[in-house]
């Protein structure tokens, strides 16, 4: 019975019950007091894990590009600087172009190399040399989807077409018959197999700046 009581007390009474008789023997009471003390005591290391966790800051969450065909829901100037693109485009003449080139306060890239005069550079570029071939791509890329990069950043752009943005090796079969509205399908494998879009793109910013109309090589 006594045994019994001695096993559901708890450790403090244990050790007091026992204090006459361990306190002549210095080295075990000492054992024995920290064996009582210890469960009570917080562990080092975890406390300043705590610490340092409590004054951590979350991980931001990497940029997402979100994709999209509904120009209305764009940003206005967006809008109104895609609209005067595919004005130009539409009238078939390629100095029309100047009107919504003009409107940036820099005009935009359509190069590497310096292009002085961009509606010559297009002419040049095109194959009828007339620039209506780049007229032609131009309506191609701004009627197509759009992805939107970096969205909510000092860094965000609305792209077209919205495949410049994609994997294209994971293409959907829809996705693939849209890229071949002006990217032929030998093309499109060779860029899925150097995985990168490797054709021209569109891209303005949210506050209606065309920044590039450019092929990427």
């Amino acid at each position: 019975m006594q045994q019994e009581t001695n096993v559901k007390a708890s450790p403090e009474t244990i050790f007091f019950r026992m204090r006459g008789r361990l306190l002549p023997r210095s080295a075990a009471f000492a054992a024995a007091l920290a064996l009582v003390l210890m469960p009570f005591a917080a562990p080092p290391a975890l406390s300043q894990d705590a610490g340092a966790l409590a004054g951590a800051k979350p991980a931001q969450p990497a940029a997402e590009v979100q994709l999209g065909r509904d120009a209305t829901k764009l940003p206005q100037p967006v809008q109104r600087m895609r609209q005067a693109i595919l004005q130009a485009v539409t009238s078939g003449d390629i100095e029309a172009l100047r009107l919504p080139i003009e409107m940036n306060e820099l005009p935009p890239v359509f190069a590497k190399e310096r292009t002085p005069d961009r509606i010559a550079y297009l002419k040049g570029t095109s194959a009828d040399g007339n620039g209506r071939e780049m007229l032609a791509v131009l309506y191609s890329l701004l009627t197509t989807g759009y992805a939107i990069k970096n969205q909510g950043t000092k860094d965000e752009m609305i792209v077209w077409p919205y495949h410049a943005a994609l994997s294209l090796d994971k293409l959907t079969p829809s996705q693939e018959v849209e890229i071949y509205r002006f990217v032929s399908p030998a093309r499109v494998k060779e860029m899925a197999a150097a995985g990168k879009y490797g054709w021209y793109r569109v891209e303005i910013s949210p506050d209606g700046v065309w920044h590039t109309f450019s092929k990427d090589d």
